[in-house]
């Protein structure tokens, strides 16, 4: 599993890196001046006796003129090979030279970085003591070593910034960078309408849940346009049926008003015929005409349910009862059955609903058959199903049903006056309020609807 961190985990690091990083590198190139120093400090051991023996010879050659003029020179060029201090006392103990640097057998201020190599000697003359030489060597070499050993740790020190800064540049490019450049690439791809990108996962906890929102949204977007495509293309065969389903009646009325118009129907019965089915295709087209009035009202995202108390029996008895003659002169047996309950509901709306689905039933059973009204309450839901014993719905026609304009056999629902727009109607009141309309049906057998909707108010 890839570890990611958040960006004031990075900050802080970060911020941690640039003050104890150069600290560290700095301290390694103090212990590499140091351990080279030491180094070249036991290397130029030859330098500091050399050195020694020189001034040793001076001192003693010269023990009677310390501090005068052709000792002051001599010294001088022996310290224009050697650095070095000295201090020379007597067998009584008393300074007879010293340099400005010393002060009581001490170095007070050497002026070097470097720790100077001190030598005592006993300085004699033909076999006899004549006092104490003290003397501080800094060796030519360990300087230059020093020097040498400063460039060496700060060119350490150097190489570790340089690669700690490279390391931070491509850690920084490939967990940060190269994220907001695939961001900045996939927003200029859904700006020109391609959503067709992936985007990296990053390391970095905020920049990767950015980009997972981002990729959330693509596909919400890519949902919302696949579903948007589907709504033009619904409702192109929905325009195109509901233009075929009204030149289909109106060119019967055409057809027939003209027979009026041109004297066909001379007799008084074919006169009536004429106009019998003039009226019938007008009925035809008034009910697709209110049909697809109301299915656009419903579609309205400001359309609401008017919701009121009802008793619920009541209202399905009397709803049942307005389809009796129809269902009488077809020889069709009308049955409703619940108990006594009242039930929160439009019943403007629920009563178009329940119209579109019995007289979808009256239209598709035969005489002899039977409709039956029933409802209930199960649980937190009230159930009012229409059943009836006609033919029946093929089964791979169900998934379509509440599709507008659609209709399992498109020659009988024309025969029988069908639109297409019951069931989408019917559907939509459903989701109103709050609920959803179900269908079974068994070919030969019959089929029952079911709307099923929330017993408790909706808030």
């Amino acid at each position: 599993m890839t570890r990611r961190w958040s960006l004031r985990t990075l900050a802080l690091t970060a911020v941690l890196a640039a003050l104890l990083l150069p600290l560290l590198a700095l301290g390694g190139g103090l212990v590499g001046t140091v351990a080279l120093n030491a180094g070249m400090v036991s290397l130029a051991e030859d330098e500091v006796a050399a050195a020694e023996r020189a001034v040793a010879r001076l001192v003693t050659e010269r023990w009677d003129e310390l501090g005068g003029p052709a000792f002051a020179a001599e010294l001088g060029e022996l310290q224009s090979r050697w650095s070095f201090a000295l201090e020379v006392r007597g067998l009584d103990d008393r300074v007879r030279y010293a340099s400005p640097s010393v002060a009581d057998g001490r170095l007070v201020s050497s002026g070097f970085r470097l720790e100077p190599t001190q030598r005592v000697r006993l300085l004699q003359r033909n076999g006899e003591p004549l006092g104490l030489l003290v003397l501080w060597v800094w060796p030519q070499a360990a300087l230059s070593g020093v020097g040498a050993a400063a460039r060496v740790g700060f060119g350490l020190a150097l190489a570790s910034l340089l690669a700690l800064l490279v390391g931070v540049l491509v850690w920084t490019g490939r967990a940060v960078l190269r994220p907001l450049r695939a961001l900045e690439a996939a927003t200029r791809a859904v700006a020109e309408g391609d959503l067709d990108f992936a985007l990296p996962r990053s390391r970095v906890q905020e920049l990767d849940a950015l980009g997972q929102a981002f990729t959330a949204m693509r596909d919400r977007l890519q949902a919302a346009l696949e579903r948007q495509a589907a709504l033009q293309e619904e409702r192109r065969q929905l325009i195109a049926a509901i233009g075929h389903d009204l030149r289909t009646p109106l060119s019967s009325v055409r057809a027939f008003a003209e027979g009026l118009r041109d004297g066909l129907a001379r007799e008084p019965a074919k006169a009536a015929h004429y106009a019998d089915v003039i009226l019938r295709k007008t009925a035809e087209v008034e009910r697709l005409v209110e049909d697809l009035f109301q299915f656009s009202r419903l579609e309205l995202p400001e359309t609401r349910a008017a919701l009121r108390e009802v008793d619920l029996a009541a209202f399905l008895k009397a709803t049942l009862g307005a389809f009796g003659a129809q269902a009488e002169q077809k020889g069709v047996v009308l049955a409703a059955e619940g108990p006594d309950l009242t039930a929160r509901l439009d019943p403007a709306l629920l009563g178009r609903a329940l119209d579109n689905l019995i007289a979808n039933a009256l239209r598709h059973t035969p005489p002899g058959g039977q409709i039956r009204l029933t409802w209930g309450r199960h649980g937190g839901e009230v159930c009012i199903a229409v059943a009836d014993t006609g033919e029946g719905i093929p089964p791979e026609e169900l998934p379509h049903l509440f599709t507008p304009m659609h209709r399992p056999d498109r020659s009988r629902s024309r025969r029988s006056g069908g639109a297409g727009l019951g069931l989408a109607i019917a559907a939509r009141i459903a989701a109103l309020h709050g609920g959803r309309i179900t269908c079974e049906s068994r070919v030969g057998e019959g089929t029952t609807f079911t709307l099923i909707l929330p017993a408790a108010p909706l808030p």
